[in-house]
Order: structure tokens, then C-alpha cells, then sequence
């Protein structure tokens, strides 16, 4: 089952696939211009057996119309070597699906993982064997910088996803909950969320450094709620708003009659429920199915 932290960087990537872009920009030279356009594509495989195959997000590059570039991308957060059977089939069903330069690209939130993704599969056309395009943490950078994090929030909250528990972590975090602060209401409680999801005691730790800061006010309500505990009502309000967000992404909905279910419930256990659901359903039906 997925979780929260496989989940956001598939996020992030949802409300800016061009987040992905300019991490590979240099590394891979891509040029954007003024037509370019980047989007997320669709990500499933479905071979000619009765075997379904979902890569967590396919992203593509448009120069006037017309397909550029391609990204199969895999969030990994443990070893897996079954990965190493479906990862050629992805990026070669994207590539016979699009005719052009085609990358498999596995976000990795821990150097260990990072260099394990990045060993090349010596199974696999042995004279030249494929390896994955890694993002681990040597090339996630640490976005320390006010105006850095403002430019460009999605960059700052995968930043401090990754670099948020290492050793001065904590400035990567603020800076991260400065950068959502500015931002539509939706969009900052969904970061809120993922940071505190996934951080827990660090993203804690450092809203209330930056709210203690001599002068320094907070443009943002959502944030100060974070700090006392037991708001109920708020925490499930921002639940919702990460599980639509997660169908959205996922390309799974929501209809009508989920949105209706989703705005309905107000017990947050089993938002997060469904919330966990998302990474392994196929279909909108196989979040809500058992309830």
C-alpha cells in the first residue's frame, strides 16, 4: 500500500510537472521555449495478457504541438528487484507510444535508495545495459533560500522531503512552509499536509522557530493551526482537500458522487484511509470499494 511520502513527490509533480524538467534540465540539455509545454501523460501500461501495469506518473515535453520528450516516473522508497522487469516495460511501452526521446526517471528520497535505483539491469541487453535516470539527494538541491522557495514552491517542499531530517534540515523546512504560505488556500493546506505527513516533529519544530522570529508575521492562517493540537475539523478539512488532490493527480477522478462522499465524511481516520488507497487503485471505485 502506499504512502503519504511515495504520494507527494507524485503530488507535487501534479500541480508542476515542470518541477521534474528543470531538476533534468541540465543534465539531459533540454531546451524550453516560449511554446513549450509540459503536462502529465497517461500512465498506464496495459499489455496484450490480462496484465495491468501503472507507473506513478508519465510527464511529457510539447514543442508546438508535438511531443518532445518523455518521462516514465517512479517514486521508490525501498528496494524492490521486481522493479527491474517493470521499468524496461514502461519506458519502452512510452517510447513505442510517443516516437521520441524517452527517459525512466526513479525519485528517490534517500542516498541509499538512490544508488541502488541507479545500478544499471545487467538482465537486460547485456552489451548495454538499462539504467534509470536517479533524483535522489546528492541531486535534489537544498533549497535554503527565501526567494529560491518562493520562486519555485513545489522545488522547496521536495527539498525539504528530502533533506528536511538531515543536518540543518530544519531551514530547508521553514523555507518550505514559507514558500506554501504564499499560495492559493488549497494548494498551502496540501503542502501543510504532505510536510507535516511526512516530517511530523521537524515540520513542527520549524513553523514555530519561524513564527518566534522578532517581527515576522505569518500570512498564513493555515500555518498557526499546526502548532495547537486537537483541531479536528481543520486536520479533516485538509484531508480531503490531499485526497482529491491525489485522485486528480492519479487521473482517477474524482466524479461526482465521490467529491459528494468526500466532502460528506467527517471522520478523519477514514479519509486517510482512502488517502492510502490512491497509490494502489486502478480505478476511483478501489478507494472507496471496501467502505
Amino acid at each position: 500500500m502506499a504512502s503519504i511520502l511515495h504520494e507527494a513527490p507524485l503530488l507535487l509533480l501534479g500541480e508542476r510537472p515542470e518541477l521534474l524538467v528543470h531538476l533534468l534540465r541540465r543534465r539531459l540539455g533540454l531546451h524550453i521555449g516560449p511554446n513549450t509545454k509540459v503536462a502529465l501523460g497517461n500512465a498506464e501500461f496495459t499489455q496484450a495478457v490480462p496484465l495491468e501495469r501503472r507507473a506513478d506518473a508519465v510527464v511529457t515535453i510539447e514543442d508546438d504541438g508535438r511531443v518532445t520528450s518523455a518521462f516514465v516516473v517512479e517514486v521508490q522508497l525501498a528496494k524492490d528487484d521486481e522493479k527491474h522487469y517493470s521499468w524496461p516495460l514502461y519506458a519502452a511501452s512510452l517510447h513505442a507510444r510517443v516516437r521520441c526521446r524517452t527517459s525512466l526517471v526513479v525519485l528517490a528520497l534517500t542516498t541509499e535508495i538512490a544508488d541502488w535505483a541507479r545500478t544499471p539491469i545487467p538482465t537486460l541487453q547485456p552489451t548495454r545495459p538499462f539504467a534509470p535516470l536517479v533524483l535522489g539527494p546528492r541531486e535534489i538541491p537544498r533549497v535554503t533560500s527565501e526567494d529560491a522557495a518562493r520562486r519555485m514552491p513545489e522545488l522547496a517542499i521536495l527539498s525539504a522531503l528530502v533533506h528536511g531530517r538531515e543536518p540543518g534540515g530544519e531551514e530547508v523546512v521553514r523555507q518550505a512552509i514559507v514558500a506554501a504560505g504564499q499560495l492559493d488556500d488549497q494548494r498551502t493546506r496540501t503542502y501543510y499536509d504532505l510536510l507535516w505527513s511526512s516530517l511530523g516533529d521537524v515540520a513542527r519544530a520549524a513553523l514555530e522557530a519561524l513564527m518566534s522570529l522578532k517581527n515576522y508575521e505569518y500570512k498564513s492562517d493555515f500555518a498557526k493551526k499546526y502548532v495547537a493540537e486537537g483541531r479536528t475539523e481543520g486536520r479533516t478539512d485538509e484531508a480531503r482537500h490531499i485526497l482529491v488532490a491525489l485522485l486528480t493527480t492519479r487521473q482517477l477522478g474524482p466524479s461526482e458522487a465521490a467529491r459528494a462522499r468526500i466532502d460528506a465524511c467527517t471522520d478523519r481516520e477514514t479519509l486517510e484511509r482512502w488517502i492510502l488507497r490512491v497509490g494502489s487503485a486502478t480505478a476511483e471505485d478501489d478507494v472507496f470499494a471496501v467502505d
